[in-house]
């Protein structure tokens, strides 16, 4: 049986918790969007939404997070 892999490409697209703002881009490209915005413009270039990771947290919850995207290579 011969098996054929498809190899992926990520990429991560950082959010940060803003007390005025709510969560928003640290990304240059996607500077004062919310997540949905992102998502929706990441999926008319292809790119699928997989998940999103905490990556810093405090006693109030989680303060930064990534938005993780994949697609076929």
């Amino acid at each position: 049986i011969k098996r054929s892999y498809i190899m992926k490409q990520y990429k991560f697209i950082q959010m940060k918790y803003s007390i005025l703002n709510g969560y928003i881009s640290t990304n240059k490209k996607y500077k004062k969007l919310g997540h949905r915005e992102i998502i929706n413009d990441m999926a008319e270039q292809g790119w699928s939404f997989v998940d999103q990771l905490p990556v810093a947290s405090n006693n109030n919850g989680v303060t930064l997070y990534d938005l993780v995207f994949e697609k076929d290579e």
